[in-house]
């Protein structure tokens, strides 16, 4: 049954047994000003103090944060229906319009359904030699420059290698000469924007010609020129592809004859470049951090990876026999998560463990936070991949953990994104040692997604 067969009675006001927590804050912008000192901080700080439910004070918003893993599941899977993206993703619009990342019911539901093939099995096996590919392209790169003794700056890395596989294997298309490094700027000036208009009591319209306007203009203009490059080039070849790509240029004309813009498959494109690299770098880019930190976790990595592959770049039937790496993943994506929090708002009246969630009303989910309680992982801030063995994940509620998001809207490219990590990580660290340069202080910038903020350096040793 689709969410959409889901119906609810929002005639009969829903009586509160419980009220959520009420910190304190300032007179009309509340919890703002602590947010912009150290936004994560004060989450965690909140969710430690008052628990499961708290009402937070957003200058003269309010924002139901619910921080259970049974609040969490209702409303991103057992009533996922009633509840849709929340007005703070209203920064992205002008970014990602009516893509799939933005849209709702039935206009998300046709995308959903039309893109789902490029993500099966027979695809992933598929993508995985043009992933080992692109990684081989890489690390001749890094191979020079090791030579001549340079540090590697890890996220501009991260973030390259993840755009060229999201363009090879969903979009059949080669960047050319210094595209890459314009687009990721880009990427950068546009995700940090958003982040500032998310918490700004009145975020300009982006008609005034600020400097920040101005920038954040040409920063979608790089990505717009890219866009249509990618479907202009398929367009000339005249060719059908088998990818990700072809899916979308077969299902627009149904799709706009149902009322959706003819500018869809722009949006579309733009959605699967923003969402198929930025977040997987990201989690790559911490999980090489935490390997650097923690010399043990590094050895039984590399162990594992002897003993799978012996030397050789891993096929998609290794990947599941990397059981160990894949916890590493994880725990990474647990203390790290690429998309730190979700935001969505009530459709109807709702109610979810004695708290009333009046129509309207804006819900936070924080996986940084949730993913940070000790009730869920003892000594949080450690590092400890054994949480993800088997029988350690049994034991814990399955909404503790949702770097993917969960429920119908679910990260379609979780398994994408899973498959480009693991072949990454073994293909790296069966020839690199990555060490963090001393003298740095590594710590996370919220922006929409959580990256490393500034450089990270890391010298490259064989391995």
């Amino acid at each position: 049954m689709s969410t959409l067969d889901i119906h609810y009675d929002a005639t009969t006001p829903i009586a509160a047994s419980r009220r959520p927590a009420r910190p304190g804050g300032y007179p009309v912008v509340g919890i703002l000003p602590q947010l912009k000192r150290d936004q994560l901080g004060a989450f965690v700080d909140l969710v430690s103090r008052y628990g499961d439910s708290i009402e937070l004070p957003l200058g003269p918003n309010k924002v139901l944060m619910l921080n259970h893993p049974t609040a969490v599941e209702h409303v991103l899977q057992r009533n996922a229906a009633n509840y849709h993206k929340s007005p703070y993703y209203g920064p992205l619009k002008p970014i990602l319009g009516d893509g799939i990342f933005l849209a709702e019911d039935e206009h998300w539901l046709h995308q959903r359904r039309s893109a789902v093939p490029g993500f099966q099995g027979c695809q992933l096996k598929r993508m995985t030699e043009t992933m080992r590919a692109a990684t081989a392209d890489m690390l001749g790169r890094w191979e020079a420059g090791r030579r001549d003794g340079a540090p590697l700056d890890l996220v501009p890395e991260m973030m390259g290698i993840a755009l060229d596989i999201v363009l090879r294997t969903l979009l059949s298309y080669r960047l050319r000469g210094d595209d890459g490094a314009q687009v990721m700027h880009a990427l950068t000036v546009i995700l940090r924007e958003a982040e500032r208009r998310v918490w700004s009591l009145l975020p300009l319209p982006l008609a005034v010609p600020t400097p920040r306007n101005q920038a954040l203009k040409q920063s979608l203009a790089v990505l717009d020129a890219l866009v249509r490059r990618v479907v202009e080039q398929r367009r000339a070849s005249g060719e059908r592809g088998e990818d990700l790509l072809q899916l979308l240029i077969d299902a627009q004309p149904d799709m706009v004859a149902s009322g959706m813009p003819e500018t869809l498959l722009r949006d579309q494109v733009l959605s699967t470049i923003l969402a198929g690299h930025e977040t997987t770098a990201n989690a790559l880019s911490w999980t090489f951090i935490q390997l650097s930190r923690h010399p043990e976790v590094l050895a039984r990595v590399r162990a594992e990876l002897a003993e799978v592959l012996g030397g050789r770049d891993p096929d998609f039937e290794d990947i599941h026999e990397l059981s160990y790496t894949r916890q590493v993943f994880m725990e990474a994506m647990r203390l790290y998560p690429p998309v730190w929090t979700l935001s969505r708002q009530a459709m109807a009246d709702d109610e979810v463990d004695g708290i009333a969630i009046p129509k309207g009303r804006t819900v936070m989910l924080c996986s940084y936070a949730v993913q940070r309680r000790p009730e869920y992982w003892p000594n949080p801030e450690g590092f400890d991949p054994g949480r993800f063995a088997p029988e350690a994940m049994r034991e814990r509620p399955r909404h503790a953990y949702f770097p993917f998001g969960g429920g119908p809207r679910k990260c379609l490219g979780e398994r994408f994104a899973m498959l480009e990590a693991m072949v990454i990580m073994a293909m790296v660290l069966q020839r690199y040692r990555l060490d963090l340069a001393p003298g740095q202080r590594i710590v996370p910038e919220p922006m929409i997604t959580l990256r490393p903020a500034g450089s990270v350096r890391m010298q490259l040793a064989a391995a």
